[in-house]
């Protein structure tokens, strides 16, 4: 009898688990497809379409998912800023921006306001 329970709870245990691992895969798959994102891009400028610069960035001091989604946020809430998506996996973030509207140097300092910081290439040799 008292096996029986034992396997029962075992059974039960290793279930839940299952149900969790399972949870938390299904929620980043869904985080990382862009699934209910709420943080839309700024709209165009009115009055016409300028041209959007690029920058990517390396970021450094991300240790999980939430915080990469926390400065995707910042970056996003910046006038100016038309796309960011900031990814943990790559320690990146990849910014689309009107410069007309935003300077570049704008970036790191909310970065750094957002506790992490811009990773500097490595000097080249001559």
């Amino acid at each position: 009898m008292k096996g029986e329970v034992r396997d029962q709870t075992v059974r039960r245990y290793i279930l839940s688990l299952l149900l969790v691992a399972g949870a938390a895969i299904g929620g980043a798959l869904l985080y990382r497809s862009g699934v209910g994102r709420t943080g839309a891009p700024n709209p165009a400028p009115a009055g016409g379409s300028r041209p959007a610069a690029r920058v990517v960035l390396q970021i450094e001091g991300m240790d999980c998912v939430m915080c990469a989604a926390g400065l995707q946020s910042a970056l996003r809430a910046i006038p100016g800023v038309r796309h960011a998506e900031v990814s943990f996996q790559d320690k990146q973030a990849v910014l689309e921006y009107d410069p007309a509207a935003v300077d570049a140097s704008r970036f790191e300092k909310v970065i750094a306001d957002s506790g992490f910081k811009v990773a500097l290439p490595a000097p080249s040799r001559p």
